[in-house]
């Protein structure tokens, strides 16, 4: 069972690097860079075989296992094309978010999906409001259409409580990064997308101790 496990993670990783890689090229506007280098390739095919093998171990067959291989694919593939491309896809946004719809539907039922989808919805409108004003104060984009939308599926996945704190953590992470890039003199976007999914797949990982620190603030 590891085996195969350890296979079909990597086989998916390679699939995932692939996907956001040259997925962006569909778009015109986007200009082809230097390909991943196939080291790159391989160490993200053994990283999602890690993450699928230390998931099983911990949860078994169950949704947050089946759960971990929709965000695990989401994450690498975000973080491959807003890094290498600047821009965030619409169509493994729709495909996770509905595949962790599906999962929630089998295992919890219709009215959790609802309140799925109410906690996107209000995560999208709290990022749209942020980005509107950002752009409005700045007089140039703040936030992306990817990272709102990203946000949403944010929403979807861990409910709109830990998906604010996925934000805020997002912010303070992406923090430094923005800082050094402006005492280096690059003056170019900062990849948002990232550190936004990153915070993401920490608090789906350790979702019991940030749910606790929630209760013990509230």
């Amino acid at each position: 069972m590891i085996i195969y496990l350890f296979l079909i993670g990597f086989a998916l990783g390679l699939g995932y690097a692939y996907i956001g890689e040259k997925l962006p090229l569909l778009i015109p506007e986007v200009k082809e860079k230097e390909e991943n280098s196939w080291i790159l390739n391989l160490f993200i095919g053994v990283i999602n075989s890690l993450i699928l093998l230390i998931s099983y171990y911990n949860y078994g067959m169950n949704y947050e296992f089946l759960s971990t291989i929709v965000i695990a694919g989401l994450v690498l593939i975000v973080f491959i094309s807003d890094f290498k491309y600047m821009i965030i896809l619409d169509s493994p946004l729709i495909v996770s978010g509905v595949l962790i719809l599906i999962l929630k539907y089998y295992y919890f039922g219709l009215k959790n999906v609802g309140l799925s989808i109410l906690s996107g919805l209000i995560l999208f409108s709290f990022m749209y409001i942020i980005g509107f004003l950002g752009t409005k104060i700045f007089k140039k984009e703040a936030l992306g259409g990817g990272d709102i939308k990203l946000s949403a599926i944010i929403g979807i996945i861990l409910e709109w409580k830990l998906g604010f704190i996925a934000i805020i953590m997002s912010s303070l992470l992406a923090m430094p990064y923005a800082l050094a890039s402006l005492m280096l003199g690059k003056d170019k976007e900062v990849p948002y997308g990232p550190f936004l999914i990153g915070s993401m797949a920490l608090i789906f990982i350790f979702s019991d101790k940030f749910t606790n620190m929630l209760n013990f603030l509230l």
